[in-house]
């Protein structure tokens, strides 16, 4: 890792493959430095593509008391009184093209309300799910969810089929992105970590003032535009084409050797 910390305001993080490890927790390495950046009177916003009840457990299991972003920016809120401060559902028109994807492609397919995560069968699909989130995936049919109340669609396949997939998926949504190496994740356009970053920040902090650390393809568009983007070891290519520094990889506690060196530097300013 390289470069100056001077100046950093805030900090904001992915969760999955950045704060959180192999094991999909946070270490108590990485908490102790979360909780040192807070001490050190700095927020910290949390940026992630994972569910609602799993980021509001996140949040208040770590101490942030600061608002946060869940459901990869469509959701932002306070997580000391449990109120949203925003909501954006995805588009119909985006839900129907995704549905054909899943059939026309034979990936999986998972859609999130506000306070559910939903597959159309128990498996794989289902598991690797409620282990990222830590909650119970609800089967259903997702031609049966009214307009309006579904907040992210993810595709999901093996690395292999997701490369082979990809050039087609993002013909005909565009927005998706690549937020692990098994899923395509798709948000309403104007519903991104980015926008739900410029939300939590408002006119109290510059963009230029905030030391980001990310992995996916889903952190590129708000890890472009701070002044102080971290890619993880672990750190798909499109991050490491945005990043200024790179840290250690997320199952080697690679997200505390940042945080740490940080609270360090605030403690000597």
């Amino acid at each position: 890792m390289t470069g100056s910390l001077a100046g950093v305001r805030a900090v904001a993080v992915d969760v999955d493959g950045t704060i959180a490890g192999a094991d999909h927790r946070v270490s108590d390495r990485t908490a102790a430095a979360i909780r040192g950046v807070l001490d050190a009177g700095l927020p910290v916003y949390l940026l992630t593509g994972r569910s609602r009840r799993s980021v509001l457990g996140l949040a208040r299991e770590l101490g942030i008391d600061n608002p946060v972003a869940a459901s990869n920016g469509s959701i932002v809120f306070d997580p000391v009184d449990d109120r949203d401060l925003r909501t954006i559902p995805l588009g119909d028109d985006d839900v129907a093209e995704l549905v054909r994807l899943h059939h026309d492609l034979g990936l999986g397919l998972t859609w999130w309300t506000r306070d559910d995560i939903w597959v159309d069968a128990p498996g794989l699909l289902a598991d690797t799910l409620v282990e990222l989130n830590e909650q119970d995936v609800r089967i259903g049919d997702v031609e049966a969810v009214a307009p309006g109340e579904i907040v992210k669609i993810m595709l999901h396949g093996t690395p292999d089929q997701l490369d082979d997939a990809a050039a087609e998926i993002l013909q005909r949504v565009p927005q998706a992105t690549r937020s692990m190496d098994v899923f395509f994740e798709v948000v309403a356009p104007h519903a991104t970590k980015a926008t739900a970053l410029d939300l939590l920040l408002g006119d109290a902090i510059d963009h230029g003032d905030v030391l980001g650390l990310g992995d996916g393809g889903n952190d590129v568009i708000w890890l472009r535009r701070i002044g102080h983007p971290v890619a993880m070891g672990n750190a798909r290519d499109e991050v490491l084409a945005v990043t200024t520094r790179q840290t250690g990889h997320h199952a080697e506690d690679g997200a505390a050797e940042i945080l740490e060196t940080l609270v360090d530097h605030l403690a000597a300013a």
